[in-house]
């Protein structure tokens, strides 16, 4: 497949309009409710509509700080047929065009760049990693899973999982949280997997019986059993929705480490309730939802953010978020002092709005 000449401008499945540095993406309305969707359960304490659940990840990638570290696609969750039920259509994926064009591109292996891991921040940094023009951006393409449980002691029927396409090691992990049912859902992701017809990673490269000795099944998580035994009740199954967000963003956050896909086995990945997991990630889809429309007035900001008062309960959520807010409104002043410009405004405002 011939290089293309042209590289994606920001991560699919977005566009982006005009000459900005900062490649903020066109928000239509469309996309602007399903970010609007996902900021609200966040702030309510509830579980996020699950379709809108990938538009938002692939929105962390956009216009971040760390505007040189690779991406990573999330496509639309796959509802995976339960063993005892007849497949009557074959699972299909396609990808974003943007992905795919990056796909045919060189991947810069970052293993051999060093690095460290930032322990206040919580992320690895990376070494001398600096992509070459024409190189590829994207190191993970992730997929979201829903599962049926049937469990006696909960009426949730869906358990979320995970499969990450990792290019620096082309090998592809699945993640599964919820200690109920395991064996019975690794034996669903392989016939998913058997099954599947994505014919830019399967057969590009890897033969489908090459790609299946290329799946790795990290189930080596306690925490939800930990849960229980100290609850004395059940975790309902659904919560690992807020385990498989919490998976992607640290990813995310420390796509500069290679060995990124061992994920902690810990409570604040679990509940994804560490400052660079669910907080940082309301903070970013905030901020770029008003970037993104430089055309509202003041008014129509304050309305829009009005709609994410943090719910008093959830003080590890508030506290967190003015933090990351803070954090983000310091770096923006920062620029402008060395820019010499702007109009002083960094939104303030936003916490007394917020009441946080």
């Amino acid at each position: 497949m011939p290089m293309p000449n042209i590289d994606p401008i920001i991560p699919g499945p977005f566009q982006c309009g005009g000459n900005d540095p900062r490649n903020l993406p066109d928000l239509d309305d469309e996309y602007l409710d399903d970010l609007t969707a996902v900021l609200k359960a966040l702030a309510k304490g509830s579980y996020p509509r699950l379709d809108s659940v990938p538009l938002a990840l692939n929105a962390y990638n956009c216009n971040r700080k760390e505007d040189i570290d690779p991406w990573a696609y999330f496509h639309p969750v796959t509802i995976i047929t339960p063993l005892d039920a007849t497949m009557k259509v074959l699972p299909s994926i396609e990808l974003d065009e943007d992905v795919i064009d990056d796909l045919a591109k060189p991947w810069d292996p970052i293993r051999y760049t060093g690095g460290q891991f930032n322990r206040e921040e919580q992320r690895f940094e990376r070494g001398e990693w600096t992509p070459p023009p024409g190189s590829a951006r994207y190191r993970f393409l992730c997929f979201i899973h829903k599962h049926r449980i049937d469990r006696r002691s909960t009426s949730q029927k869906g358990v979320h999982t995970i499969s990450i396409w990792d290019r620096e090691w082309d090998e592809l992990t699945w993640h599964d949280t919820y200690h109920v049912g395991r064996e019975v859902r690794i034996g669903e992701i392989q016939r998913f997997w058997r099954c599947v017809n994505m014919p830019n990673l399967i057969g590009h490269g890897y033969n489908r019986e090459q790609f299946l000795k290329r799946i790795r099944y990290r189930i080596v998580y306690d925490i939800c059993e930990h849960i229980e035994d100290t609850l004395r009740d059940a975790v309902p199954p659904r919560n690992t929705l807020y385990a498989v967000i919490g998976a992607a963003l640290h990813h995310m956050n420390n796509a500069c480490d290679p060995q990124v896909s061992i994920v902690p086995d810990r409570l604040e990945l679990f509940g994804a309730q560490a400052l660079p997991l669910l907080p940082r990630f309301f903070a970013h889809l905030l901020w770029l939802c008003l970037d993104a429309r430089p055309g509202w007035t003041r008014a129509e900001q304050e309305g829009f953010v009005r709609q994410f008062r943090i719910l008093e309960r959830l003080r590890w959520m508030r506290v967190l978020v003015r933090r990351d807010l803070e954090r983000r409104m310091a770096e923006e002043e920062e620029m402008e002092d060395e820019e010499g410009g702007g109009d002083g405004e960094v939104r303030e405002w936003v916490f007394e709005v917020m009441g946080i």
